[in-house]
Order: structure tokens, then C-alpha cells, then sequence
């Protein structure tokens, strides 16, 4: 009798074992290619997004298929692997990208820009195309040296490589909880 208790108690042990190690590879797999957390350090993105702000950031997006023009992601920083930086997508591979008078210029083509509040104030750039399987990012703050993106050798063109999500939601910002 009591070596069919012990033999049960094994096998219940067993399942449970099994059942951790799966909840624990799910949510490894989930976290490296589904959603992430992610807190904006910096004042790079503003008006968008504010210093403090908890994003939810789809890191399954960009599996299926390229950045786009308009996407906000996060990215590796490439002077420090250890941090990421968040950035607006402005242009795609095989794009012209041009400042010129504080506009940005896509193609030749001058891009509105309805999340920017003032022009671009770091002077003017290129033109560069932007090469395959990279995108060049710029942050919505255009004041000067407000943002580290793609027009500074630091950071440059981003890799796909280096892209580690989207950033679909503002989950909570801080300053509008302390108005409360």
C-alpha cells in the first residue's frame, strides 16, 4: 500500500515538475519574442512620449515582417548593448532622407509631421539612402541635440538585427497620475 502512495506521489511530483519547466519556457519564449515592458529614460521622443512612460513593446512584429515608416521601436544601442533606445522610423531601406530648413525631406518629398512640435533645429543632413536591412530613426524631439538617432554616427542606421520591438501602447505615464 504504501509503495503505491510513494509511486503516486512521484508521479504527481513529475507532472508538476513538468508543468513548471513548461510555464517557465513559455514565459522565456514569450518575453524574448512576444510583448515586453519597457520604461522611456529621456526626453528624446516628446511631445510623444514622456520620461518615465511604460510601454508595451510587440517584439512577434517585426518577425513577420519589416519596420515601417511611421513605427516607433525599440532598439539596441549600439555604443552600449546593454541599453535600448526608442525612436520614430522616418525612413526604410532604399529611402533618400534629407533635412533641409528644419523639414525633413523623404524622396524629395517634404514629410508633415503632425507628432513634432517645432522644427528641426540640429541644422541640415544629407542626403543618405538608407541601406538594405536598416532603417534610419529619428526621436520627435527636434530641438537641438535633443535626440541621439540615425543622423549622428553613434547610433546610425539601425539593422533589423538590432530591432528589438514595436511599440504598440502607453501602458501608464507618470505624470498623469500626479495630477491626481
Amino acid at each position: 500500500m504504501k509503495v503505491v502512495q510513494v509511486q503516486l506521489q512521484v508521479q504527481r511530483f513529475k507532472r508538476w515538475g513538468y508543468i513548471l519547466l513548461f510555464a517557465t519556457l513559455f514565459a522565456f519564449a514569450f518575453n524574448q519574442y512576444g510583448v515586453a515592458l519597457s520604461v522611456v529614460n529621456g526626453t528624446s521622443m516628446q511631445p510623444t512620449l514622456q520620461n518615465g512612460d511604460r510601454l508595451l513593446v510587440n517584439k512577434f512584429k517585426f518577425l513577420l515582417e519589416p519596420p515601417s515608416v511611421g513605427d516607433v521601436i525599440t532598439f539596441q544601442d549600439p555604443s552600449d548593448e546593454s541599453r535600448y533606445l526608442v525612436k520614430r522610423v522616418v525612413g526604410v531601406p532604399g529611402d533618400k532622407i534629407e533635412i533641409k530648413n528644419g523639414n525633413l525631406f523623404r524622396n524629395g518629398v517634404r514629410v508633415k509631421e503632425s507628432y513634432i512640435d517645432s522644427l528641426i533645429e540640429d541644422g541640415n543632413f544629407g542626403p543618405v539612402i538608407v541601406k538594405p536591412g536598416t532603417v534610419f530613426v529619428m526621436g520627435d524631439n527636434r530641438h537641438r541635440y535633443a535626440s541621439r538617432d540615425s543622423r549622428y554616427e553613434s547610433v546610425g542606421m539601425v539593422p533589423f538585427s538590432n530591432i528589438d520591438g514595436k511599440v504598440e501602447l502607453i501602458l501608464w505615464r507618470p505624470s498623469l497620475a500626479a495630477s491626481l
